[in-house]
């Protein structure tokens, strides 16, 4: 699992809470996931209010409580806890939340007319859905990062081996990342197939929005990411759409049991070309 500043907190707390995560780097591993577990069971072994603050910020983090959360180690710390631990450590916005896939229902949209195709994988597949992503990071994970440094973060995030904390991919599973400013930064070859989702990657072009609020349940776009980010992608849209018949806009939780982005796609309001 990608290395996460949340997860480092909750390794800070549950250590200090009596119970051993293992290096307090960031990486939700094996330790870490046992000494969460044994908490969980057996409540704090040593609780100072500093610790839970700690455990509860990083719960936070990963979407799991409202606000920051106090320095009591009561039913809504225990109820955070349990969620996490049943999502195996994934932040909110990218654990299951049902146990079968969701089946795309979305409306087709009205391609430009082109006769320019982009093609994608082995098989050359026409790139025809446009896919939008969150990041399942805390909200304030980007703050005191450059853009570039963000970019990197996230390459950093699916290339690292698993045994460091990454996904071990061979690139960016994502093929453009707009930051919260607005400025938009291309990642993983239009050409190669995605990892965006899984058995939703080839002929689809996958688009990662940077949150500035960690994401713990459904709402609207713009509660989640800045206007800059929302215009910025806007306009990505129809420059891909320009290249490419793209019929199909979707977020992530249409074809798998999940948070992301954070929000309902309404073709509507990203595209004049919906289908009413």
């Amino acid at each position: 699992m990608p290395i996460n500043p949340a997860h480092r907190l909750i390794q800070l707390g549950v250590k200090s809470l009596g119970f051993d995560p293992g290096p307090v780097d960031g990486w939700y591993g094996p330790d870490t996931h046992l000494a969460c577990a044994a908490l969980a069971a057996q409540g704090p072994i040593t609780a100072t209010p500093w610790a839970v603050r700690t455990l509860n910020r990083g719960l936070a983090g990963l979407g799991y409580m409202e606000g920051p959360g106090g320095d009591r180690y009561d039913a809504a710390t225990r109820s955070a806890l349990g969620l996490m631990l049943d999502a195996d450590g994934l932040p909110a916005a990218s654990r299951v939340t049902s146990p079968a896939p969701i089946v795309p229902t979305r409306p087709a949209m009205r391609p430009v007319q082109t006769r320019s195709v982009m093609r994608q994988g082995s098989t050359n597949k026409v790139i025809d859905t446009f896919m939008l992503h969150c990041a399942a990071v805390p909200g304030d994970w980007h703050l005191y990062k450059s853009n570039a440094e963000i970019v990197h973060a996230i390459h950093k995030m699916h290339t690292l081996p698993t045994s460091q904390g990454g996904r071990g991919w061979s690139d960016t599973g994502y093929h453009s990342i707009t930051c919260p400013d607005g400025e938009r930064f291309d990642a993983r070859p239009w050409q190669r197939s995605g990892a965006g989702a899984l058995g939703y990657n080839t002929g689809v072009y996958h688009q990662l929005m940077i949150e500035v609020d960690t994401i713990t349940r459904t709402r609207r776009a713009e509660d989640y990411f800045t206007p800059d980010t929302l215009a910025t992608t806007k306009r990505h849209i129809e420059e891909i759409s320009q290249r490419t018949p793209i019929t199909r806009l979707m977020g992530h939780r249409e074809v798998a049991a999940k948070l992301c982005p954070g929000f309902d796609v309404i073709d509507a309001e990203w595209t004049e070309r919906a289908v009413s």
